[in-house]
């Protein structure tokens, strides 16, 4: 009996092992390959692969870079780079987008730009929490087609979306200006849509 705890414990460790690794080789980067061919039109291509799917919504992968440093409270530090100017990258979130269109409000230096977005066009069930729009940025207050996106995570990390190289061991993910990303839906690390606009905007 003795024996087979040991090895059922053994083959845990192995297989809890392999499923972080498998985790972040999910899908690795090909720059666009059929059948992840679609294309934002935009910077976010750099980072991310996804296809539609046929009733026009996305299915696919947004990815990261790690960056060697581990914070404080024991999160890897990640952050999003040019996949094609590296053989780093690994896919830290699954993604589904639905198509929308959303108003632009504002742009914050250092964060996503601020999407006014239909309450009702938001898809039921789900974490709908980042807009991205189509080709060129669009003028504050203009509409943009895009998609909403929901973000799943596929490993533990401290997503730094700027300023990751700045990043040390002797600080927790917060402190170091990131956020805590673990398995499962992520709102926070992209989240930039809002129902309502202050008066006057």
């Amino acid at each position: 009996m003795t024996k087979l705890i040991a090895l059922l414990a053994t083959a845990t460790l192995f297989l809890s092992g392999a499923g972080v690794a498998a985790a972040t080789d999910l899908y690795p980067w090909r720059n666009h390959a059929v059948p992840f061919n679609f294309l934002f039109g935009n910077e976010i291509d750099t980072h991310q692969q996804t296809r539609k799917t046929h009733d026009r919504n996305l299915f696919g992968f947004f990815y990261i870079q790690f960056t060697g440093v581990v914070t404080k409270d024991l999160y890897r530090v990640a952050t999003h780079v040019d996949c094609n100017a590296t053989s780093d990258c690994t896919v830290g979130w699954t993604l589904n987008g639905r198509p929308v269109q959303a108003t632009f409000l504002y742009h914050v230096e250092h964060d996503h730009p601020v999407f006014l977005v239909n309450r009702a066009a938001i898809p039921q069930p789900g974490a709908f929490s980042h807009f991205h729009w189509l080709d060129s940025m669009p003028a504050s207050g203009a509409p943009a087609d895009g998609y909403l996106l929901q973000l799943i995570a596929v490993d533990k990390f401290c997503f730094i979306h700027h300023g990751a190289e700045s990043a040390t061991t002797a600080k927790t993910c917060r402190g170091n200006g990131g956020v805590n990303v673990d398995l499962g839906t992520d709102i926070a690390t992209h989240l930039n849509i809002v129902t309502s606009a202050p008066p006057g905007m």
